[in-house]
């Protein structure tokens, strides 16, 4: 069987919001292993945030692709329209959008703050609606385009003290299905992957945690972050130009567990 070229991703430029978390980072080297050139951004403005996206771009770089790299606050509005310009600017286009902004947070409801929730909400889920306006202006104009958003296994499952971080990821996977009804039409798809809980650090570098979840999974292990990202390629692909609202849970069997 050959290679079908509607998977490659050569000619095509991408930006990956997010790609200094373990997520976002594994699916911008994808993007450049498949061919396109990828911009990298930040979640906030972090210095570690900042030092793992320059690395993620030398690591595109070594691909031969074009890159940047350019820390951001998702919550900003100008940080995203200043970095939506910038890769049109670089790029001469933008032909695919991924968002893997990912603020954890846990905390029972009655000791959240209203500056705690609203940071959250922010980070995770109106970040996602800032970027998606503005490049999804430059995909309808053009007729054509893919977003993808990472959101989280817990966006359809609860987790107690998780009321924040599930209601944003639930709020992505809505925001996902409406906005593929609305861009339908001009050629732009949107869609989601619902990642899994992942071997990456994070909250789960408690190793008491982490085994409580590797019990509970069928597989009984975490993913890893390349395990995601070949599923943010093919819904970046032309491949995928007809299927748009959909959600591709990546997560070990978690939805099936009762």
């Amino acid at each position: 069987m050959s290679f079908r070229s509607d998977f490659s991703l050569a000619g095509k430029a991408a930006l990956v919001i997010g790609a200094s978390n373990p997520l976002g980072r594994a699916a911008a080297v994808a993007l450049a292993e498949a061919g396109a050139d990828v911009a990298i951004a930040t979640t906030t403005r972090s210095q570690r945030e900042e030092v793992a996206a320059n690395s993620c771009a030398n690591e595109i770089w070594a691909l031969n692709r074009k890159r940047f790299a350019q820390a951001v606050d998702v919550s900003d509005e100008s940080d995203i329209e200043t970095l939506v310009e910038r890769a049109l600017s670089e790029f001469g286009r933008l032909d695919i959008l991924v968002n893997a902004p990912d603020l954890h947070f846990a905390k029972p409801l009655l000791e959240i703050s209203l500056a705690e929730w609203r940071r959250v909400i922010d980070v995770n889920l109106t970040g996602v609606f800032l970027a998606c306006r503005a490049a999804g202006r430059e995909m309808l104009k053009r007729e054509g385009g893919h977003i993808v958003n990472i959101s989280s296994v817990l966006a359809e499952r609860g987790m107690a003290n998780g009321s924040a971080y599930c209601a944003a990821q639930a709020g992505v996977l809505n925001m996902t299905r409406a906005l593929a009804l609305e861009w339908a039409k001009s050629g732009v798809t949107v869609n989601a992957v619902g990642a899994g809980w992942i071997n990456a650090g994070g909250f789960l570098a408690d190793e008491t945690m982490k085994r409580q979840l590797e019990r509970y999974l069928p597989y009984k292990r975490l993913a890893q972050p390349d395990e995601i990202s070949g599923a943010v390629v093919y819904l970046a692909s032309d491949a995928a130009a007809y299927l748009t609202g959909q959600v591709v849970w990546i997560e070990g069997g978690a939805l099936s567990h009762v």
